[in-house]
């Protein structure tokens, strides 16, 4: 009897080891880094830019980003008193000014990583700001564009009395640019400074459907990108990966806060992420998302 209850419990252990081993092997094998880490990294010497996650799709059991990059490569000058009162000014183009974006090629992006910005479509998922590098999600152009009196101002609306933004002239381009949901409002924005910025992800407010200002599943994602928006209603592989993962990662109630996917995704997120840029960037986060 003994000798029985011996065997079966050598069995259970080698079983066990060697789940343990082949798991482990399993995520050595899928390490992916993370695209939008490689685009930062190639940009280390640019003090000021945005990575927004641009489209993603799923296909023969693979996922992919794309990701719209915006870089700020002149200084900025001050503004003047003649921006304050130009209401256009069309002699000047983005990159006259310094401002310059492309759209990526399709990226492969491991599963974990898929999973994790799965709520992040059209969003800011990295910046740098003068050098300081976040990863935490946010509404595109919030982190350092919207509210930066080089840009623009904050005007009140003489009927409600509210506060909104407005960019000067010839800095207009910039709502299309990040697509921003016209107008954006101060109170907003000062919660998203006050609570969210470089400690977790902001979507916005929510309206009378339930639904966030930004993120995926948006008004906003929808007209930053109509073909995503048009791909989640025929890709079945997308729609079903996607809207789990987000059911998933349901915090959204506790103040738009939405967490990541399983402990051991989020682990291997955090050692797959971890980009350290040099004494030109100090991260806000060692992981995507504020984890």
């Amino acid at each position: 009897m003994k000798t029985k209850i011996f065997s079966f419990s050598a069995f259970l252990f080698l079983a066990l080891a060697l789940s343990m081993s082949s798991c482990g092997s399993s995520a050595d094998e899928k390490y992916m880094a993370f695209p939008a880490d490689k685009i930062a990294q190639s940009m280390d010497s640019v003090k000021n830019f945005s990575i927004i996650l641009y489209d993603m799709d799923v296909k023969d059991k693979k996922y992919y980003h794309k990701y719209k990059v915006i870089q700020q490569t002149a200084e900025i000058p001050e503004a003047t008193s003649l921006d304050s009162t130009a209401l256009a000014d069309s002699t000047t183009s983005p990159a006259d000014l310094g401002i310059v974006e492309k759209i990526t090629d399709w990226k492969e992006v491991s599963p974990s990583d898929f999973d994790y910005h799965s709520s992040n479509m059209g969003m800011e998922i990295m910046s740098k700001k003068e050098g300081d590098l976040t990863k935490v999600a946010a509404p595109p152009g919030y982190s350092q564009y919207v509210g930066n009196s080089r840009y623009g101002q904050w005007k009140t609306n003489p009927s409600t009395g509210d506060s909104f933004w407005a960019f000067y002239g010839r800095y207009m381009f910039l709502n299309t640019m990040f697509n921003l949901m016209s107008p954006v409002r101060y109170g907003g924005y000062s919660s998203y400074y006050g609570g969210y910025y470089g400690r977790r992800p902001y979507y916005g407010s929510v309206n009378s459907s339930g639904k966030y200002s930004y993120g995926t599943g948006s008004a906003h994602a929808a007209k930053s990108n109509p073909s995503f928006a048009q791909r989640m209603k025929s890709n079945s592989a997308l729609k079903s990966r996607v809207n789990n993962s987000i059911s998933r990662s349901s915090a959204r109630a506790t103040g738009g806060k939405r967490s990541s996917v399983s402990s051991s995704s989020s682990k291997r997120s955090r050692s797959s992420s971890r980009y350290s840029s040099g004494s030109s960037s100090r991260s806000r986060s060692s992981s995507r998302g504020g984890k």
